[in-house]
């Protein structure tokens, strides 16, 4: 199965958000972090190119053009 580029970044930033909220108070909470960081990992590898760089260049949705200030 394939996924999106789109799909590997919202996939990423859901995994990243999780572990940042994390709290590790026993092994069932280590072994879903490690799990987790593992997901992270192999996200990063399907997709290494849009890792860090859908914040740089964010993608415009189609719209009405800006007009001039």
């Amino acid at each position: 199965m394939n996924l999106s580029k789109r799909s590997i970044e919202m996939l990423l930033d859901l995994v990243e958000i999780k572990l940042s909220y994390m709290d590790i108070s026993d092994r069932e909470d280590a072994r879903d972090m490690q799990v987790l960081e593992r997901c992270r990992s192999e996200l990063q590898s399907l997709e290494p190119e849009t890792v860090g760089a859908a914040f740089a260049h964010p993608i415009r949705r189609p719209g009405r053009p800006r007009t001039a200030a």
